[in-house]
């Protein structure tokens, strides 16, 4: 007992050293159901094993019949004997970790969804954060990972409302992040867009894309882009911009599948 008890006051401040944080974001004071406190008793362990490297441990945590993996547009089918190679053959485990915005839904006395998000930091320092859902079900009195969705924005590109709507009159303000090597194939506005770039770089050709030449925006540039004007962006490096706007506006893509901002 002594000897458990040293080691995980070792464990914990390790991580507290690393500056990496394991709980799942209960605030203080709420009070949960006993079954959403086994979740996340049980989300802070798993990520506990990720940090730590425990390939055999992660494997455990599925379900015995296997568990579906989902993730940007894919979808597989895992045996546990086939996730138990995969977790200590494989797989290597990352440099940090911490579970964001986690929510637990009780289904059913055994069975539950769980979502949120992760940032992952690999081993060679590459950041991201991923979108996270997963369903568990209880088996032999232990909850177990059945179907689990891991996907990361591909685009590079995440956004946040200042103000306004996009899809209701009035103004419309929103802040934007560009990760390194984002872009934006080419599409039109239907409004014009009035762009500042608040840190970072910005990559843009505008017009007839034929002819049009390459324009860099640098920190505190501010320019427009007129409404129903071809062009395409991109970033070298992480960049926030902040877009007003006057809604609503569309966005029309030359093609179907290409992302937009």
């Amino acid at each position: 007992m002594k000897t458990t008890l040293i080691l995980t006051i070792i464990s914990l401040l390790a991580v507290a050293a690393s500056g990496q944080t394991l709980k799942t974001g209960l605030p203080s004071g709420i009070k949960v159901s006993p079954a959403e406190q086994e979740l996340r008793a049980f989300y802070d362990a798993y990520a506990d094993d990720l940090l730590h490297n425990r390939g055999e441990a992660i494997a455990n945590r599925y379900d015995t019949r296997g568990y579906y993996s989902l993730g940007n547009g894919n979808k597989q089918f895992f045996t546990l004997d086939e996730a138990k190679v995969r977790y200590t053959t494989r797989w290597t485990g990352p440099k940090g970790f911490a579970w964001k915005d986690m929510a637990f839904e009780i289904l059913s006395p055994d069975s539950a969804s769980v979502t949120g998000l992760f940032d992952w930091e690999s081993p060679s320092g590459d950041k991201g954060t991923l979108s996270y859902s997963a369903v568990l079900v209880r088996s032999g009195g232990q909850w177990r990972i059945r179907v689990e969705d891991e996907s990361f924005n591909s685009m590079g590109l995440t956004t946040k409302t200042i103000i306004g709507n996009r899809n209701k009159p009035g103004p419309y303000r929103f802040s934007l992040t560009a990760q390194p090597g984002a872009s934006v194939s080419a599409h039109k506005h239907t409004a014009d867009m009035k762009i500042t770039v608040k840190s970072g770089k910005k990559f843009i050709l505008m017009g007839d894309l034929n002819t049009a030449k390459v324009q860099v925006f640098e920190t505190g540039s501010t320019f427009v882009i007129p409404a129903n004007t071809w062009h395409v962006e991109w970033w070298e490096n992480e960049t926030v911009e902040d877009i007003e706007m006057t809604a609503p506006t569309t966005t029309i893509r030359a093609v179907p599948s290409s992302p937009r901002p």
